[in-house]
């Protein structure tokens, strides 16, 4: 992923560059005039993500860059020592979704939250619920400018199911004035299957009566904007919104999840594995208790010390989670023990993936900070159901010491 920054500004350039590469892991290119970003263009065959583009260049004073960057349907982002009239020329250029005044340290990290939220923003997904199809295309072309995803219904009865299907949506654009179903009502509908931190809506209205933004909000709307809305102000609400949702998201996943490893921690593997447990009991279907642990993990410990172990761990997590199935709970139980329900998989199933697995730790040469080790793995399996999840992983643990006795995998059925 590459950006392009355009500025005469040597120390704007630097910083900028020095800030986005630091920040969000990308490469970014400089040039100081069009004919250098010309160049660049040239080498690179047009293959950028993102510009951010000086209005006053030596060789274009006058923004002449951005309509240039627009013949290689590159986004932009203008630069501007001082405010522009909103009826600048520069600002009918469609490939424009934002400008900032360089106006110190607060321009620097505005540029780089914009192109963080442009870059994230193409794995999100926006629904937009209006029965206008003029301005349902104007939203979506708005989304699409700002590299999101829309998806369009010009119902809200369609939208209810639209979202059922389509679980990364997390913004809905709704109008309030549709036949059949109004916005309020959706929105109120809605609600009962998610909440304000897992799906956010924005309602839109033509009207100015201020009972109706009031009823939105009753209702749970996240936020409302008017349809005289300026692109600025589209992207703003857009922005907040889907930064509050996932803050959220991060906020909940910090909880469940552990930190050296970012497998699921033992607190969630007890809360929502009970959850699992009940249900494949009640209907019958096939869960196993895979309980592995590192061989001589103590003796890696006391070594090489804890930072080679934490090392040590985090290797073999990222294994477990390329090689099991998605659908399934991995966890870390406590130090080098990990815990993961199998779902709906036969005995031969189970077998053959841990078998491959402890093939593939055996074979691989570990790169743990300054030292190279040789590591093992034990795996224990409980297929048995007992009286509850806790008791489930009891028989796993049983069957793991005997798998390290007898140098094989050991499965409880």
């Amino acid at each position: 992923m590459n950006i392009l920054i355009v500025d005469d500004s040597k120390t704007i350039l630097k910083t900028l560059k020095h800030s986005i590469e630091s920040k969000l892991d990308i490469t970014v290119y400089t040039a100081t005039s069009m004919k250098e970003c010309a160049d660049l263009i040239l080498k690179h065959k047009g293959k950028f993500t993102l510009a951010l583009l000086d209005y006053n260049l030596p060789d274009a004073p006058n923004g002449e860059i951005v309509t240039f960057i627009k013949k290689f349907n590159i986004p932009s982002i203008l630069l501007t020592g001082s405010i522009l009239d909103k009826n600048n020329d520069v600002f009918k250029n469609t490939n424009l979704i934002d400008y900032i005044i360089k106006d110190g340290s607060n321009a620097i990290d505005y540029s780089v939250s914009v192109i963080r939220r442009f870059i994230l923003n193409e794995e999100i997904e926006i629904l937009v619920v209006d029965d206008s199809k003029t301005f349902a295309a104007k939203m979506q072309g708005l989304c699409i400018k700002y590299n999101l995803k829309a998806i369009v219904n010009y119902s809200a009865k369609d939208a209810l199911q639209t979202i059922k299907e389509r679980p990364n949506i997390k913004l809905i654009l709704v109008d309030y004035m549709m036949p059949e179903m109004n916005g309020l009502e959706f929105t109120k509908e809605l609600r009962k299957s998610y909440k304000k931190d897992e799906v956010a809506i924005i309602a839109l209205s033509g009207t100015s009566e201020k009972e109706i933004v009031a009823s939105f909000l009753k209702y749970g709307a996240n936020d409302f904007l008017y349809k005289d809305f300026s692109d600025e102000e589209f992207f703003g609400r857009v922005n907040n919104n889907l930064e509050v949702i996932e803050l959220f998201q991060d906020t909940q996943d910090k909880a469940k999840k552990d930190y050296l490893t970012g497998l699921f921690n033992r607190n969630y593997l007890f809360n929502a594995g009970e959850e699992i447990y009940q249900r494949a009991k009640s209907r019958k279907e096939l869960l196993a208790v895979v309980l592995i642990d590192i061989n001589k993990f103590k003796v890696i410990n006391d070594s090489f010390g804890h930072d080679v172990g934490d090392a040590a761990i985090q290797e073999i997590s990222k294994i477990l989670l390329q090689y099991i199935n998605t659908d399934s709970l991995i966890a870390r139980l406590g130090a080098d023990e990990y815990c993961i329900l199998f779902k709906n998989r036969p005995y031969a199933e189970i077998h053959q993936t841990f078998q491959e697995i402890q093939e593939i730790v055996q074979k691989t040469k570990f790169k743990l900070l300054h030292t190279e080790l040789n590591l093992s793995v034990s795996v224990g399996v409980n297929i048995t159901y007992e009286n509850n999840l806790q008791e489930m992983i009891e028989g796993a643990a049983e069957a793991l010491i005997k798998a390290k006795e007898q140098n094989k995998i050991i499965i409880n059925s």
